[in-house]
C-alpha cells in the first residue's frame, strides 16, 4: 500500500469546532500548517518520506492552498490526492466521490487503500497566472466572475453569520443573487444587471470585450446540487460560461441550465477550451476565496492530469 500522509487545516470548520478528530491516522504522517511557507516545508518533508497518497483534511480552500503549493514544493512525481470534506465547502470532496466527514471519510479511505480498492481519477486542474506578476499560477478546480464574485462576497458575509454551513451556504446565496439579478431593483440588483467590465478571449479567438454578469470554468464534470451550466463544443480541458450584461431573459436562461440545456440566448455562451484570457480589475474567486487579478489580466490554463482518489 502507499504511503500516506495527512495535511489538515487547522483554520477549518471542523478544527475550531472541536469535531476534527482523526484517530484513525495515529501512526501517519500528519501536519496542520499554518500559512503558505509552512505547507510549502511540509510538503517537502512528505516527498522526503515517500509519501504517495496526500489527504487533504479541509475543504475547497484547502485543496487549492495544497494543489498550488504542489509544484515548487515537492521534487519529481506528484502524489495521489484524496480530499476529505471538512471546510466550509466541499465542491471538490463531493464531485470527486468522497462521502461522510473527518474520522468516518478517513476510516473509509484507509481500509480502501488497504484493500486496494481506491478509484483513481486523472484529471486537469485549473491554473489562473496573475499575468504582471512574478508570483507562481493559483491551481484550482472552479473559477468565477462577476456575479460569481458578488455570490461569494455574500456567502463569507451574513449567510454564514447565520450559521448556514457546507454546501448550503452556496446554494442559498446562488438563489438570493439570482433573486436579486431578477428583480434589478435596489442598487445590488441595479449594479449585477450592468454586470463587470472584461476582457475575454477563448483560446486563440479574438477577445470580446463588454460587461459580464457571470463567467465560470471549471475541468469538473458535474457540481454540486446537480447543476451543470455548460454546453457547446470545443477542444481543451476547461468548460466555460460567459454571460454577458445586462442578462437577456434571465429567468428564461437560468430555467434551461436547471434542465442542463442550452439556453439559445444572445449573450449566453458555452463550451470547452484549452485556455481563456480575461481582463479585468476587479477581484475573481477561484474555490472559495477571492482574489485580486494581475496588472495584466488573468490567464487560465489546465495543468497536466493530476490523480485524485476515493472509495
Amino acid at each position: 500500500m502507499q504511503r500516506i500522509g495527512i495535511i489538515s487545516n487547522p483554520l477549518s470548520r471542523a478544527h475550531q469546532e472541536g469535531r476534527a478528530g482523526l484517530g484513525t491516522a495515529a501512526g501517519l504522517p500528519h501536519a496542520s500548517p499554518e500559512g503558505r511557507p509552512a505547507l510549502h516545508a511540509a510538503l517537502a518533508d512528505f516527498a522526503a518520506r515517500g509519501i504517495g497518497l496526500l489527504v487533504v483534511n479541509g475543504g475547497d480552500g484547502t485543496l487549492r492552498e495544497v494543489l498550488t503549493a504542489l509544484p515548487e514544493a515537492w521534487p519529481g512525481s506528484p502524489p495521489a490526492i484524496a480530499p476529505l470534506a471538512a471546510g466550509r465547502t466541499n465542491l471538490a470532496a463531493r464531485t470527486l466521490g468522497q462521502t461522510g466527514k473527518g474520522e468516518a471519510a478517513l476510516r473509509n479511505l484507509l481500509a480502501a487503500a488497504a484493500e486496494h480498492r481506491l478509484r483513481r481519477q486523472p484529471r486537469p486542474v485549473i491554473e489562473v497566472a496573475r499575468l504582471g506578476e512574478a508570483s507562481a499560477p493559483l491551481r484550482g478546480l472552479l473559477f468565477g466572475a462577476a456575479g460569481f464574485t458578488e455570490a461569494t462576497r455574500l456567502a463569507s458575509g451574513a449567510l454564514h453569520q447565520r450559521s448556514l454551513k457546507d454546501n448550503a451556504a452556496v446554494g442559498v446565496t446562488a438563489l438570493l443573487v439570482a433573486a436579486q439579478a431578477l428583480s434589478g431593483r435596489g442598487a445590488h440588483g441595479k449594479a449585477l444587471r450592468r454586470g463587470t467590465p472584461m476582457r475575454v478571449a477563448v483560446g486563440d479567438e479574438a477577445p470580446a470585450d463588454h460587461a459580464r454578469f457571470m463567467l465560470l470554468a471549471t475541468p469538473l464534470d458535474q457540481l454540486m446540487f446537480g447543476l451543470w451550466p455548460f454546453w457547446g463544443g470545443g477542444t481543451g480541458a476547461i468548460r466555460w460560461l460567459d454571460v454577458a450584461a445586462p442578462p437577456q431573459r434571465l429567468a428564461a436562461g437560468l430555467w434551461s441550465m436547471l434542465r442542463r440545456r442550452a439556453p439559445g440566448l444572445p449573450g449566453w455562451h458555452s463550451g470547452r477550451a484549452a485556455s481563456l484570457r480575461i481582463g479585468l480589475d476587479r477581484p475573481f474567486v477561484l474555490d472559495g476565496e477571492l482574489f485580486e487579478p494581475g496588472p495584466d489580466g488573468l490567464l487560465l490554463t489546465a495543468s497536466a492530469p493530476v490523480v485524485f482518489v476515493a472509495p
